[in-house]
């Protein structure tokens, strides 16, 4: 499915003539998903799909929708424990105090990130479908990595025990 979900915006640009059919394999992959992992918030996505399906426009907005479930779900975890601190502690189930406010504060900065990306995604629909394709459908992992993997590389470098 990651490979579907890294290809889709070229394939609605470059390829819609197949979008449709395109959106309805991946409706039933995510129905599946949800099926066996038992997790009705897939469902949500299959849902999407057939709505691209039936609306072509609704494919583009496919990346901002998902940047908007991931900002609500990091947003809704700083609530109470963080979605990246209970990542931690399934590492190290005692953090350390100053670990757990680390998790919360790289959890802000997901939000942000995920804030910025979906406002870029939906401005370059209305700019340029090429160029949103290859935000999208490239630089947007791009981003995605060098946020993930360059927390990981500040965190052994200059934040010890953590």
């Amino acid at each position: 499915m990651t490979f579907f979900s890294v290809i889709y915006p070229f394939g609605v640009v470059f390829k819609s003539e197949f979008l449709p059919i395109i959106a309805l394999f991946l409706a039933v992959l995510w129905s599946i998903k949800a099926y066996l992992d038992k997790n009705n918030s897939y469902f949500l996505i299959a849902i999407c799909f057939i709505l691209v399906s039936l609306f072509r426009n609704f494919a583009f907005f496919y990346p901002v929708l998902v940047n908007l479930f991931m900002f609500i779900l990091f947003f809704n975890s700083l609530k109470s424990e963080s979605i990246i601190t209970k990542f931690a502690k399934t590492k190290n189930p005692n953090l350390p105090k100053e670990a757990l406010i680390y998790t919360k504060n790289l959890t802000k900065i997901w939000c942000v990130f995920f804030t910025i990306n979906g406002f870029l995604s939906l401005i370059l629909f209305f700019i340029d479908k090429n160029i949103w394709a290859i935000y999208c459908g490239f630089i947007s992992y791009v981003l995605v990595g060098i946020l993930f993997f360059g927390e990981i590389l500040f965190r052994k470098v200059f934040i010890k025990g953590v």
